[in-house]
């Protein structure tokens, strides 16, 4: 049985298929890049305490003089139940939220940060990618959840775009998109070298050790296949029955903890990320060695042959 589309959608589906068969754009890395990641509380429903924190990990990462920042999963608005979220959920013409993006314009550092996102045919679970007082982008999450999908009702994203900032080509995926390859693969097939993964993990506390492994194994899996530098940014929650862990982390081309953050601690990682750690010695293979017969396999494979 062939693979099926999933949510990249037919639109998403045809751009895999283009891009498998092209020469993977060479990286565009040319210096060393500041990158932080922020772990820490977030008040569900609470736009206003939120926005305000985030505020601070601005100034904490300016300090450090990052290039880029990111936030967790819904930083702004929150994801524990629906109610919550739909209360911290903000339109993108919402008068705070111009102004957050405004205030940008007095550094050259890349924001990242997580919003349920109300627009005309629902809400989807956004990261907005600010720079210089303007709106780079916005990713939507395409992975739902079970719970994304009929509890929290968010609609699914469609596209994986790729920025272009500070010396570097980026993108975003969001918690389980993580769980996958190909949203990472068309990120890198579209030439991106970091890629940033905001999560929310809330996780009930018997199966959290197991959940951490798995989401720590995947985000190193993906450094090393995708040969890029991922950053993730996840939020802390000390319940009784559930646990934000944090685990928040930044790993090498090869598979190499470049930085983590303690778990259930509320704190900021920074690392340096030079354009040395995506050639030899730390890097083997190179994707476009991939030979064509194996591209058309996969492409067969991902439109549903045999």
């Amino acid at each position: 049985m062939g693979m099926r589309l999933g949510r990249l959608g037919a639109t998403g589906f045809a751009r895999v298929l283009f891009l498998l068969t092209l020469p993977l754009t060479m990286a565009a890395l040319d210096r060393d890049v500041t990158v932080s990641v922020y772990q820490g509380h977030c008040v569900d429903g609470d736009f206003v305490r939120n926005l305000a924190t985030a505020r601070q990990a601005v100034e904490e990462a300016l300090a450090r003089n990052s290039d880029f920042l990111a936030l967790p999963e819904t930083f702004l608005s929150g994801y524990d139940t629906p109610e919550h979220m739909r209360q911290g959920a903000r339109r993108m013409d919402d008068p705070e939220v111009r102004s957050f993006i405004a205030e940008s314009a007095r550094h050259s550092m890349v924001l990242m940060v997580g919003l349920a996102r109300i627009t005309e045919e629902g809400i989807y679970n956004s990261v907005l990618v600010i720079h210089k007082g303007k709106l780079l982008g916005i990713y939507d999450k395409i992975m739902l959840t079970g719970s994304d999908r009929d509890t929290l009702k968010f609609l699914p994203g469609r596209e994986v775009p790729v920025f272009e900032a500070n010396g570097a080509r980026f993108a975003v995926i969001i918690c389980h998109d993580t769980s996958f390859p190909q949203p990472a693969l068309v990120a890198k097939l579209k030439g991106a070298e970091i890629l940033f993964t905001p999560h929310y993990n809330d996780i009930a506390a018997a199966r959290m050790d197991a959940h951490r492994k798995w989401v720590r194994n995947c985000h190193i899996g993906l450094a090393c296949q995708m040969k890029m530098v991922v950053a993730r940014a996840n939020i802390v929650v000390n319940g009784k029955d559930r646990l934000g862990y944090g685990d928040s982390l930044i790993v090498s081309p090869r598979g190499d903890m470049l930085a983590e953050a303690e778990l259930f601690r509320v704190e900021m990682i920074t690392v340096k990320v030079t354009p040395a750690l995506f050639k030899s010695p730390y890097v083997w293979a190179d994707l476009n060695e991939v030979p064509d017969s194996l591209k058309a396999t996969l492409a067969g494979l991902l439109k549903g042959g045999k």
